[in-house]
């Protein structure tokens, strides 16, 4: 592809250049929700605006608008690529600011966050992946409450793309499970997952079901994928129309009703991965009680399934 962005030789500095950019275009709210959902920190504040403010001083003004936070930003667009000596630097630069929110923010490809950061076991270091920064971009797009503009929308767009090209998204996770009361059935009967419109998945090829306390033995191929679609009789064309057809003819969904619908291969297909057996929940709480593998969705690897004996061999 043709990048808009960045022409550093390294890709590092690209992909740190890229990101900046992106930032520094769009809204103060925009900024401060994408990097609080990196910092996993909802409520975070690159500035603060306050009406009369009263502390700390006997003078109230009309208003007050601070900042008070650095934050630094640590890129690698390889796996398994953070060096200790590389971070510690960093934290002493941190200590040398002396700002009261300083914090260092490493990006990586990586699947879960690098061991050697939890060696130092500094509340500084907040880590994520370019998958979570890449869902925390859909997130932001899909939310009908965040008015978006069109240059910002396309911005964003273009930089998932340069991850997805940089191959910073890549997962050996490739299978989402998915909490199947009524689900496992379901896919059974019509080769097929529904759920809300525009819920937001990582990137997977598979969806595997997990209810009862067991992670069913068919993992199905995702076929094909609808974000949203209204649930309405002879409207769509080959296979979608015949499953929403089918989805009111047994009234499983009502007309008119949005949903995503994430149509999979059949139990039967060489396309559906079959596991030697179901695979048993035995994840426990700190206190020892039994806990749900998921309740909503989880992300694994079918080669970690198929070997699986129990869901500890998933962790």
């Amino acid at each position: 592809m043709t990048s808009i962005f960045s022409t550093y030789s390294t890709g590092e500095n690209r992909v740190t250049a890229s990101f900046l950019a992106v930032l520094r275009s769009l809204s103060l709210d925009r900024i401060q929700r994408l990097l609080g959902a990196l910092l996993e920190q909802s409520e975070f504040e690159l500035v603060q605006f306050e009406n009369q403010p009263s502390k700390g001083s006997a003078g109230v003004p009309d208003a007050i608008i601070q900042s008070s936070v650095c934050l630094l930003l640590e890129t690698k667009t390889e796996r398994n690529g953070v060096h200790l000596p590389q971070i510690k630097r960093h934290i002493d630069r941190l200590d040398q600011v002396g700002e009261k929110n300083a914090l260092l923010l490493v990006l990586t490809p990586d699947d879960a966050r690098p061991a050697v950061l939890d060696e130092l076991n500094d509340d500084q270091i907040a880590w994520s992946s370019f998958a979570l920064l890449d869902q925390a971009i859909d997130e932001l797009l899909d939310d009908s409450k965040e008015v978006v503009s069109e240059r910002e929308a396309f911005l964003l767009r273009e930089l998932q793309a340069m991850f997805e090209a940089e191959e910073l998204l890549a997962n050996p996770n490739d299978v989402v499970i998915v909490a199947a009361r009524s689900a496992w059935q379901e896919y059974n009967d019509i080769h097929a997952y529904v759920c809300q419109p525009n819920r937001s998945f990582q990137q997977v090829s598979r969806v595997g079901f997990y209810s009862k306390s067991v992670i069913y033995p068919l993992v199905p191929r995702i076929v094909e994928t609808y974000e949203d679609i209204e649930i309405k009789r002879d409207v769509y064309d080959g296979q979608l129309g015949k499953l929403v057809n089918r989805l009111l003819d047994d009234n499983r969904r009502e007309e008119g009703r949005r949903h995503k619908v994430i149509i999979l291969s059949a139990p039967d297909s060489p396309e559906t991965l079959k596991l030697p057996q179901p695979v048993p929940n035995d994840k426990r709480s700190k206190t020892g009680k039994t806990t749900a593998f998921t309740m909503g969705q989880r992300y694994v690897s079918s080669e970690a399934l198929l070997k699986a004996n129990t869901t500890s061999d998933l962790d």
